[in-house]
């Protein structure tokens, strides 16, 4: 299989995940194409383009949540920190050797999901030092893509409904990849490929076809158990992507 048709598939595989939990694409796609030798910028100029298109998507489809002052001001500073993050990554041509603590505490994130007591401590903890937490999750994503390992957990702990936590790291996401995009654009414009483009409507058809019909039908209890799996198959994955 060539390389286009085996960035195509992966894209179709993940915009279903991504559909399904608002993040996905980058999720797998990031350490699935660096452990084929593809260069952390290269990677995103592949993948964002279809992540931000199956993000807003997902923002006009939750466009009835509701947005708070806090929400705002969260987005505002995970915002700025990215910009500094990827832009220092960027400049220096430095690869953040973090994914091993990223990996394990997702792991431990997945098993603490189903221990009702601990659930209540880490809803205090977020309650107490949110902004510290959003600041500590722009920083990951910024140096190496991967803070949707603190978003997943930041959503579910916040919200209970499906839809509210979908929208939420949709939200996010979508946020996250504009960014990346305009700081590849200013910074590292060599990155951005047509390839990236042409496969966004993948992504999106694969959301039409499959992804949203499955979130549809999953009731709120299988879709807790399914981002609990989520979260814990991002460990791994994470854990293995640091092993090269």
């Amino acid at each position: 299989m060539d390389a286009i048709s085996l960035h195509v598939l992966l894209i179709a595989l993940l915009a279903v995940v991504q559909s399904l939990f608002g993040m996905g694409i980058l999720v797998f796609g990031t350490p699935t194409l660096l452990l084929l030798g593809v260069d952390f910028t290269a990677v995103l100029g592949l993948l964002l383009p279809s992540s931000v298109l199956i993000s807003s998507i997902q923002v006009v489809a939750g466009r009835q949540q509701p947005w708070s002052g806090r929400d705002l001001r969260n987005m505002a500073l995970c915002a700025a920190i990215i910009l500094v993050a990827l832009s220092v990554l960027i400049r220096l041509n430095w690869k953040a050797q973090i994914d091993v603590w990223i990996g394990l505490t997702m792991l431990a994130a997945a098993a603490l999901r189903y221990w009702r007591p601990l659930q209540r401590r880490l809803r205090q903890v977020l309650g107490r030092w949110q902004a510290g937490y959003v600041a500590l999750m722009g920083t990951l994503h910024g140096l190496t893509n991967m803070g949707g390992a603190l978003l997943a957990l930041y959503a579910s702990n916040l919200h209970q409904d499906k839809l509210a936590i979908r929208t939420t790291i949709a939200r996010y996401y979508l946020l996250f990849g504009l960014i990346q995009l305009a700081t590849l654009a200013l910074l590292r414009p060599a990155a951005l490929s047509w390839q990236g483009l042409a496969v966004a409507p993948v992504a999106a058809l694969a959301y039409v076809l499959a992804g949203n019909l499955l979130f549809k039908r999953a009731s709120t209890s299988v879709y807790e158990r399914g981002i609990t799996v989520f979260i814990a198959i991002y460990g791994v994955a994470v854990l293995l992507k640091a092993q090269f």
